[in-house]
């Protein structure tokens, strides 16, 4: 818990409202969570602060015109003072200073302070952070990372050599560098029946939740950035990414070596076929290929154009007559 004065102290801002509230928790402006702490991290936010439903808001002055019950008004996020007050916070939330192996388990790492259930079976190397929460049959294979904070649903597998809960990619102007890392608070929340090949990496959530949707089955080398959520019963083929904040809507099948930009929302029930790369959102049904990734039969529409006029190229070509052909490869050095 740390007071709304102690927040900006740290902060260097003025408080409008009541100072004496504490907060135990940050969150994004636009969450369908109650309550808590938000930030106005990047101009995005601007457009959900009528919606917010925060207690306590931090940015420019235009968080005068929210609902929330305090505002901390700022000239600028500093990255220093930002780092500060979610170290604090983040310390304070998984207890990161009170640390220790609970495990009876030889080779298995059971951070304090965690949620175990019924059926569990950790394979030697797993490492357990600080405050993770992990269902009922539960199976994790050997040498995976589960980071501090991370919730695990009921009848979940990962295997061997993940890291999940890693820190975001997410970054800020900094004074003494030019790019310096935001800390990041949010998790890493793994709903019921998820099945995690090996070799994959998850990243929390910059200030909210990574979320991997129920029945969801991801293969072996995915990345999955900070803050995506990924719906139910999805599908994620091997060697696929997903920068930060996009979203999968529910029954998404994303093929081989495919990838989407950030911030973007792929509607349910789409395919995304091997090799794409979205850059932009697209409705339910869709049927993505290529790159910019578009709708697959216009793709293929033009493919076949493409090649109609290349055929066409090489029958005028070889049409000429030898004398001019040595003409060409002369002038042209060919």
């Amino acid at each position: 818990m740390i007071k709304v004065s102690e927040i900006a102290q740290i902060l260097g801002g003025k408080v409008v409202g009541d100072e004496s509230i504490e907060i135990s928790t940050i969150r994004p402006v636009s969450s369908d969570e109650k309550g808590g702490l938000a930030i106005v991290f990047a101009k995005s936010d601007l457009k959900g602060l009528s919606e917010t439903l925060s207690d306590v808001i931090v940015g420019p002055k235009v968080v005068l015109e929210t609902q929330a019950k305090t505002k901390i008004i700022i000239d600028e996020l500093d990255a220093d003072k930002l780092n500060q007050l979610m170290r604090f916070y983040k310390v304070h939330k998984y207890q990161l200073f009170d640390q220790g192996n609970t495990s009876e388990t030889p080779d298995v790492y059971i951070g304090k302070h965690c949620q175990i259930g019924e059926n569990c079976h950790f394979m030697p190397g797993v490492k357990i952070m600080n405050g993770v929460t992990i269902g009922n049959n539960v199976a994790i294979h050997a040498n995976t990372v589960i980071k501090e904070g991370t919730v695990i649903g009921n009848n979940v597998t990962i295997d061997s050599n993940n890291s999940i809960g890693n820190y975001s990619f997410e970054y800020m102007t900094g004074k003494l560098t030019r790019y310096e890392r935001v800390e990041s608070v949010g998790r890493v929340i793994i709903q019921d029946d998820v099945e995690i090949g090996c070799n994959n990496t998850i990243d929390r959530g910059t200030l909210g939740n990574t979320v991997i949707g129920r029945g969801t089955k991801i293969d072996n080398l995915v990345q999955i950035g900070h803050d995506c959520k990924i719906g139910q019963h999805c599908l994620l083929v091997s060697q696929t990414g997903f920068a930060g904040h996009t979203i999968l809507e529910d029954n998404v099948i994303v093929h081989g070596q495919a990838g989407t930009a950030g911030h973007l929302t792929i509607g349910k029930n789409s395919v995304v076929k091997a090799k794409s790369g979205v850059s932009h959102s697209f409705p339910e049904n869709s049927d993505l290929f290529g790159y910019p990734a578009k709708d697959a039969r216009s793709y293929y529409k033009n493919l076949a154009t493409l090649n109609k006029l290349t055929n066409k190229s090489k029958k005028s070509n070889s049409n000429e007559s030898p004398k001019n052909k040595g003409f060409i490869a002369r002038v042209f050095n060919l």
